[in-house]
């Protein structure tokens, strides 16, 4: 499903999504394809929501928006790791 056929079907909603294919492009992570999990009409029970999916499904990517949002993009943030000062 494409982000502007999840405004349509639920406008002015929170929405939990799960990435069906995605992608990378300067610093972004652009979601082309998607599955609705759920709506939610409470940011907090999204995120919620998502923090849960992602913690019990790491090799899934989900994301939280509300549909009034023009696009479904996602700053990437780069993790450095963890060091052993041993």
């Amino acid at each position: 499903m494409k982000w502007n056929e999840v405004q349509n079907l639920y406008p002015n909603e929170w929405v939990v999504i799960e990435a069906i294919q995605a992608h990378s492009d300067d610093g972004l992570r652009l979601v082309d394809e998607m599955a609705i999990v759920q709506k939610f009409d409470d940011s907090f029970e999204a995120m919620k929501q998502c923090n849960e999916l992602q913690r019990t499904r790491p090799a899934n990517e989900f994301y939280f928006f509300h549909t009034s949002r023009p696009r479904v993009e996602i700053r990437e943030r780069r993790w450095i790791g963890i060091r052993d000062r041993g």
